[in-house]
C-alpha cells in the first residue's frame, strides 16, 4: 500500500478497522492511540521524511525521589529497549522512547507502526508478539535476505555501496564489526527481525564512570545533552558492574526500523550517514571544545594529536551539568 505522506499512513492506520486503534487524544499533529493493549503517540513529521512514534514509562517511586536512580533507569532503557531513543520528561516524570521509520521506500508503512507498538509492549509485558508477518524479507540490490534487517545491512556494509573504507574488523555468529577509515562500528541481531542498530563505542570516560555516583550522575547529564543536539541518534553512558571490560562504556548508535519486503540500500545509505556525521561531530566536539578550559577535571593528555585537521562542525558547548 502506497501513501503520500507519513501522516497519510497513520491515517490509514487509526481508520481502517482491521487494527481496531483506540484514540485517546487528538491534538495537531500527533494523536494518542491504544492498539493491542499498548499506549502510543504517533507524531507528524512537518518534512513528510520519517514515520514517528513516540511510547512512555513512568518512572518509579525511587526514580521520583533519587536523581541517580532516575538517569540509571534511562541508560537501562536505552541498553535493553534498543528500537527506541530515549529521553527523559521532568515536568511528566516519566521516560519516552522515540521510534522512527524512513518513510518514502517502506513497502508497508502501516508495518513499521505496527512493529514499533510491538516493541513497546515490553514496557509492560514480559512477552510481546503483535501478529506481524510469519516471514520478514528485504533487499540489498537482487539479493533477498530473510533474516532481517541486521542482514541486509551486514550485505550492505561489505559492499561498495557502504562508505569508503569500510571493512570488516570482526565477525561473529550475531554480530559484525567494521572499521569505517576512523572508528569501528558493529551491528548485532537484536530483538526483532524489523530493525537493526548500528553503534559506536568508546571508553573515553570509564575511569570517571567508575569513580563513584557523582562522577556517573555528572556524565549521564553530559551525554543526554549531547544526545539532544540530534533528532534520531542515541547517545548514553552505562555502568556494566558484572562485565568490567564495558563498564562506563559510553554508546552512540542509531537504529534503522523497516518493513518485510523494503529495498534497503537507500535507507541504509541515509541513516549510516546520519550516525556516522553524528558521531564525527560529537568527535570533533571531544577533541576541541571539550578542552582544558571547558573540563579541566578530564585528562585531555590521552587523547590523540589532531594536528593540521579542520574542523567540519560548528563549535558547541560544553553542557552544562
Amino acid at each position: 500500500m502506497s501513501y503520500a505522506t507519513p501522516w497519510d499512513a497513520v491515517q490509514a492506520f487509526i481508520h481502517d478497522p482491521q487494527w481496531q486503534v483506540e484514540v485517546l487524544e487528538q491534538h495537531e499533529g500527533r494523536y494518542t492511540v491504544r492498539y493491542d493493549g499498548v499506549v502510543g503517540e504517533l507524531l507528524d513529521d512537518p518534512q513528510d521524511e520519517w514515520l514517528h512514534m513516540r511510547f512512555r514509562d513512568p518512572f518509579s517511586e525511587q526514580q521520583k525521589q533519587d536523581e541517580l536512580a532516575m538517569y540509571v533507569g534511562w541508560t537501562h532503557h536505552c541498553a535493553q529497549h534498543t528500537l527506541f531513543r530515549w529521553d527523559i520528561d521532568l515536568e511528566r516524570q516519566e521516560y519516552y522512547g522515540d521510534a522512527f521509520a524512513l518513510f518514502e521506500l517502506q513497502h508497508d508503512a502501516i508495518e513499521c507502526i505496527r512493529a514499533a507498538f510491538n516493541s513497546a509492549k515490553l514496557l509492560t509485558q514480559d512477552r510481546n508478539r503483535i501478529a506481524l508477518a510469519r516471514h520478514f524479507d528485504s533487499y540489498v540490490g537482487p539479493k533477498r535476505r530473510s533474516g532481517g534487517v541486521v542482514i541486509s545491512l551486514w550485505d550492505w556494509m561489505e559492499s561498495p555501496l557502504a562508505p569508503p573504507g569500510t571493512k570488516v574488523d570482526h565477525s561473529s555468529y550475531r554480530e559484525m564489526s567494521y572499521w569505517m577509515g576512523s572508528t569501528i562500528g558493529s551491528v548485532k541481531a537484536e530483538q526483532w527481525a524489523y530493525y537493526a542498530v548500528l553503534r559506536f563505542g568508546a571508553n573515553d570516560f570509564m575511569p570517571y564512570m567508575q569513580r563513584g555516583e557523582a562522577e556517573q550522575l555528572m556524565l549521564y547529564k553530559m551525554h543526554l545533552s549531547i544526545q539532544r543536539w540530534f533528532p534520531r541518534i542515541r547517545n548514553f553512558v552505562i555502568m556494566t558492574p558484572d562485565q568490567p571490560v564495558t563498564n562506563g562504556t559510553q554508546e552512540t548508535s542509531m537504529a534503522i526500523l523497516a518493513s518485510s519486503g523494503t529495498q534497503m540500500e537507500a535507507i541504509f545509505e541515509r541513516c549510516v550517514k546520519e550516525a556516522y556525521a553524528a558521531l564525527r561531530e560529537y568527535t570533533e566536539w571531544f577533541h576541541y571544545d571539550f578542552n582544558e578550559h571547558t573540563a579541566p577535571w578530564f585528562d585531555h593528555t590521552v587523547k590523540t594529536s589532531q594536528a593540521g585537521y579542520t574542523r567540519d562542525f560548528a563549535p558547541r558547548p560544553v553542557p552544562e551539568i
